[in-house]
């Protein structure tokens, strides 16, 4: 018995993707594996978490290693990173500025540090021309009300801030560990007496 026309669910087959879009979608899936698993992670698990066959994978990719490099060049890329910088409130106390710096730089490091350890990297990517500039304007605007107590140019502060964030997300260097407001604190006040 034939079913009425009405009853009859046609199943459509999905759009093609671009490839540039299929490699964007497949790269949005795995990111999180990639995130837990590193270079450990199987093509079998990629395809996976892609919700693909491991030929779509390998169509898109060529091989597992290629899917490796892209996914770590999206793992360590900045914009999200600087994106977070532009979203912190502009109307904190300078203390308190420096601080949510030193914090948010913090976990950008460590997470630098655990995508190079997952995937046995000797040093992160060296950054693109012009990198370095776009994160002293993020800080530049940050601080832009606050210039006039600062004893050093606001370039000279990022730097600063940069390095004691950088220090501090090495748990290996310190014996005792330090928090980022204590952090903050030596930066704007120093450790002398007025």
């Amino acid at each position: 018995m034939a079913l009425p026309s009405e009853f009859v669910v046609v199943k459509e087959r999905a759009r093609p993707l671009a490839p540039d879009d299929r490699r964007e979608a497949i790269l949005e899936a795995v990111v999180p594996l990639l995130r837990e698993k590193g270079r450990d992670v199987t093509s079998r698990e990629l395809a996976e978490a892609a919700g693909v066959a491991e030929g779509t994978v390998f169509r898109a990719f060529g091989d597992k290693e290629s899917l490796l490099v892209a996914g770590v060049t999206k793992l360590l890329d900045p914009e999200p990173f600087r994106a977070e910088l532009r979203r912190l409130p502009h109307d904190l106390s300078l203390e308190d500025k420096i601080a949510a710096l030193v914090e948010a730089l913090r976990g950008r490091f460590r997470e630098i540090f655990e995508i190079m350890r997952l995937f046995q990297l000797d040093g992160p990517p060296a950054p693109r021309e012009g990198a370095r500039e776009e994160w002293i304007e993020i800080v530049r605007d940050i601080l832009a009300p606050d210039v006039e107590r600062l004893g050093v140019p606001v370039d000279t502060l990022a730097w600063y801030i940069r390095l004691v964030a950088f220090g501090a997300s090495i748990d290996r260097v310190s014996a005792r560990p330090f928090d980022s407001v204590e952090l903050a604190g030596v930066i704007v006040h120093g450790v002398a007496v007025p």
